[in-house]
């Protein structure tokens, strides 16, 4: 059966999947006149691996890529794959540290996922994990968001997260549920041990099943008029607090 194909665009998407070289490229597409160090790289490597580059004018690659935000360049590439829970926990086994997983509950936005995913990389979450349904899925507005980070870390989809938590507890991980009334302020808990971090959606937060199966649940304190963050910059506050904690020495 012939691998799923979809588009891709943005300089950083396209050079991240390249570099990473876990998608295989039909063609790319770029405006003429496009210059800049990423594009020059992308059709060298392109060259390089044969693949077909193709030179438009911004005009016809608006119609190719669907969207003006394509930043010149536009790629048919195959879809991104995704990966089982036991493929991200050897991550952090062939890496010799505790597992960091993060686990979203139903982040439909597929910016907010992009952002997550970027986020997540940089604090050097092992791997991540979504829901099948009620949940944005790896799409090309997701690796644009990303700025590439989607090809450098694994994402496992799964049908039931509760069964996965319970999976991952099976496995020495402690499950913290962030919330907006959680038991314990994130900073006074200690995260240098093997975990997951579930965040949910911004309007509704974690669903209770999953919030029952979290053993601890954590809150960022606000101090403002409104009562929420945007998901993506909870994630970013949670995620580095337990990067910091777990690069002490």
């Amino acid at each position: 059966m012939s691998q799923k194909r979809e588009g891709l665009y943005g300089i950083n998407p396209l050079l991240e999947a390249l570099r990473a070289g876990n998608r295989d490229f039909d063609k790319v597409h770029v405006v003429k006149g496009t210059h800049g160090r990423g594009v020059e790289e992308i059709i060298e490597i392109c060259r390089k691996d044969n693949i077909p580059v193709y030179f438009e004018s911004r005009e016809s690659l608006d119609r190719i890529a669907g969207t003006k935000k394509h930043q010149g360049i536009f790629a048919y590439v195959a879809a991104k794959g995704y990966s089982s829970v036991e493929e991200i926990l050897s991550v952090a086994e062939k890496r010799g540290e505790a597992p960091f997983l993060l686990i979203l509950d139903s982040i439909e936005d597929p910016r907010n996922l992009g952002a997550i995913i970027r986020t997540a990389d940089g604090a050097g979450v092992h791997g991540i994990i979504i829901p099948k349904h009620r949940s944005s899925g790896l799409s090309s507005t997701v690796a644009k968001t990303s700025a590439g980070a989607v090809e450098h870390i694994p994402v496992s989809r799964e049908t039931n997260l509760v069964r996965t938590i319970e999976f991952l507890q099976k496995k020495g991980l402690w499950i913290y549920g962030l919330e907006l009334k959680g038991e314990k302020e994130y900073t006074d808990t200690t995260y240098d041990i093997p975990l997951a971090i579930v965040i949910g959606s911004e309007g509704k937060g974690i669903r209770e099943s999953i919030r029952k199966a979290c053993d601890v649940t954590i809150r960022i304190p606000l101090f403002g008029r409104i009562n929420s963050l945007n998901v993506s910059v909870a994630a970013g506050i949670i995620l580095f607090e337990i990067a910091k904690q777990r690069t002490k020495v």
